[in-house]
């Protein structure tokens, strides 16, 4: 891909949250000066400067928005005015689709146009489907909390917003995201269950879903769909660290050590770019390798009950001691 095209993708991915975001923050007191200082975006025609990525630019945005606002019903209210103003492909699948079932797929396949700083992991547990999530930026540790808290909140108000337009129970609901008490106060009273986990995570059972969207339209959905597919396809800014994540995730599952040159060499790339790749996303290999472990850990004490001693020879640890060395490292990171 050229460099005018790169520079026309990023550009597309951060305008629709961008058009959103600022004037509902300029109602709670934030002007759009405040929240563009120090980026490289202009606040007339919501475009990154020249030869400038905007994808770090829309990080520090998000991270200022969850500072200086304080708001924790923001990002609900930007995912509603998304929709409202119909600015993103992924939100009009989710208006259309004929199920629920067809909203939170699209809603997961294409949340990277709305967002792209969240790596999602679905995965169906004992008649209910985990979804956790990573959020990857390259900001500095000082923003770190700010845009991970954010993150958090986005993606479940991407994925509650398809719930609530497809009329879903969310009573058998689970949440757990780092700092349970900045979540909306109003999703309280209909979500099951919210706590805190390392790794963010929700989850609801496959049972029981309606099956009726009272918005669905079956031409209209096929469009929309068509639309985000072709954007995904030409922007996709996750495919390389997707990957990444899915080969150490192997290889933490099968309990296997692994080095950088390795994961180099299965995405094809030189050492020097892999690591370049990861820090881009404000990762390294030592942290995306200790995630992989991390999330399997959660998934086989969390799936049944495991001794220590099991739970250790699960992830290839020798002795108990050495797991529980690792998970208070692995939890330090995250």
């Amino acid at each position: 891909m050229r460099r005018e095209s790169i520079i026309k993708s990023r550009e597309l991915i951060a305008r629709p949250l961008l058009k959103a975001l600022l004037p509902i923050a300029e109602r709670r007191g934030v002007s759009p000066h405040q929240l563009l200082k120090g980026t490289h975006v202009f606040d007339d025609e919501l475009k990154p400067s020249a030869g400038r990525s905007s994808e770090q630019d829309l990080a520090r945005i998000i991270a200022a928005a969850e500072q200086l606002v304080g708001d924790a019903q923001l990002w609900p209210l930007v995912i509603q005015s998304l929709h409202q103003q119909r600015l993103c492909p992924a939100l009009d699948c989710i208006r259309y689709a004929t199920t629920f079932n067809a909203a939170l797929l699209s809603s997961l396949r294409y949340q990277a146009l709305l967002h792209p700083f969240i790596l999602i992991r679905p995965k169906r547990l004992q008649q209910r489907l985990h979804i956790d999530w990573l959020p990857v930026s390259g900001l500095p540790d000082k923003h770190n909390k700010a845009f991970r808290d954010a993150c958090d909140k986005l993606m479940l108000a991407l994925v509650v917003h398809a719930a609530r337009v497809c009329q879903v129970n969310l009573s058998d609901w689970r949440i757990g995201v780092h700092d349970p008490d900045s979540l909306p106060v109003s999703w309280q009273p209909w979500i099951g269950t919210i706590d805190s986990r390392p790794i963010p995570c929700l989850s609801f059972p496959m049972h029981h879903l309606p099956t009726n969207n009272p918005t669905a339209s079956a031409n209209d959905f096929q469009q929309a769909r068509s639309f985000a597919e072709l954007q995904h396809e030409t922007l996709n800014p996750q495919a390389p660290l997707t990957e990444a994540l899915s080969w150490m995730l192997k290889k933490a599952k099968q309990g296997e050590e692994t080095s950088l040159a390795e994961l180099s060499n299965a995405l094809n790339m030189s050492a020097s770019t892999c690591k370049r790749l990861l820090a881009s996303q404000g990762m390294n290999f030592k942290r995306l390798a200790d995630y992989a472990r991390l999330k399997y850990f959660l998934y086989h004490s969390e799936a049944k009950p495991h001794t220590q001693a099991e739970l250790a020879a699960k992830l290839g640890y020798s002795h108990p001691n050495n797991l529980r060395r690792a998970r208070r490292r692995w939890l330090a990171s995250f």
